[in-house]
């Protein structure tokens, strides 16, 4: 399987070095100025994998192929778009050009993007994911990624149209064979749109508690997170998705003195701190947007969110 990973970003490196340990024939699209680096020394991952019940590092320079164009007559089976979700608009062009017949798997956040998306591409073209089981951060000689062995960790993937269908069976099939627990959805702009919300309101806590492990040691910011992840998914019920659907949002709806130690337990995981720490410190600027879409859309439903609206002061105060 042919498969060009657009960017060679922690998510993108990680999941494409992961899917060349099962014979995929991986090619990274980096930029111009990033081609000569890449070619002459590889990517640098340094990886911490809790797969097998407890942390494993490897350091590893990956020597995927090397392009910084992609080309209309390519002959990849899939794209997968693993970039910030702030650079979408400045994909779709490209990509409308020169996906040629592949596969195109967007794996980013995505809140209002979908409309746009369909403006510039047939829906037999895309697919969606998100990369639930890495994440990391990054220094200038190397990516430090976090491969998560939670059990409820996953690779979401699916069909707008909720069909299991041979192309997402297939690209289903590679991940399964690298050990990235795809799980396929029947309904992943559902997922997609609530994770986002989820995402919001649990990144601004860590990043108003300064880390991970601060969070998770601060009942008071873990609190002020679930009731800014609440308004978010009101939001999102205003918007008409039913938040029912992904089983994953009821801990958000259970009473504080329960979610509160629940959401404690989960978060003090190291691989997930390990992710969201990454996150939080190498793209603020995704994460103001997040925040942005929330308090926007709340606007728009007459949704009231002084939690958001408190978090959102605090994350630009902490990135200034």
């Amino acid at each position: 399987m042919k498969i060009l990973i657009y960017g060679a970003g922690i998510i993108g490196s990680t999941y494409g070095w992961q899917l060349s340990k099962v014979s995929c024939d991986i090619t990274v699209l980096v930029r111009p100025e990033k081609l000569q680096s890449a070619i002459e020394n590889g990517i640098n991952i340094q990886c911490s994998d809790f797969r097998g019940g407890q942390k494993q590092t490897e350091q590893v320079i990956f020597r995927p192929k090397i392009v910084d164009k992609l080309l209309p007559e390519n002959d990849f089976e899939y794209i997968i778009v693993p970039t910030n979700c702030i650079y979408l608009k400045e994909i779709l062009p490209e990509l409308k050009e020169s996906a040629g017949k592949a596969h195109i798997l967007f794996f980013q956040n995505m809140w209002d993007d979908f409309d746009e998306i369909s403006n510039y591409l047939s829906p037999k073209q895309y697919l969606f994911g998100f990369p639930f089981m890495v994440g990391g951060g990054r220094n200038e000689h190397s990516i430090n990624s976090a491969i998560s062995g939670l059990k409820y960790s996953h690779t979401p993937l699916g069909e707008l149209t909720g069909e299991i269908t041979p192309r997402l069976q297939k690209i289903t099939k590679a991940m399964e064979d690298a050990n990235l627990k795809p799980v396929i959805s029947d309904h992943i702009k559902i997922w997609l749109i609530t994770h986002y919300a989820v995402a919001a309101g649990l990144s601004a806590g860590i990043m108003k508690a300064g880390s991970g492990k601060a969070f998770v040691q601060n009942p008071g910011i873990i609190k002020e997170a679930i009731k800014a992840i609440r308004e978010g998914l009101s939001v999102c019920t205003k918007r008409g998705i039913n938040i029912k659907m992904e089983k994953s949002n009821k801990l958000y709806s259970l009473p504080l003195f329960l979610a509160v130690p629940i959401a404690k337990k989960i978060y003090s995981n190291e691989a997930i701190q390990l992710m969201f720490d990454g996150h939080t410190k190498h793209a603020p600027e995704e994460m103001k947007k997040m925040f942005a879409d929330m308090i926007e859309y709340g606007e728009k439903y007459n949704v009231k969110s002084p939690c958001l609206r408190s978090l959102q002061t605090s994350i630009f105060e902490s990135t200034k």
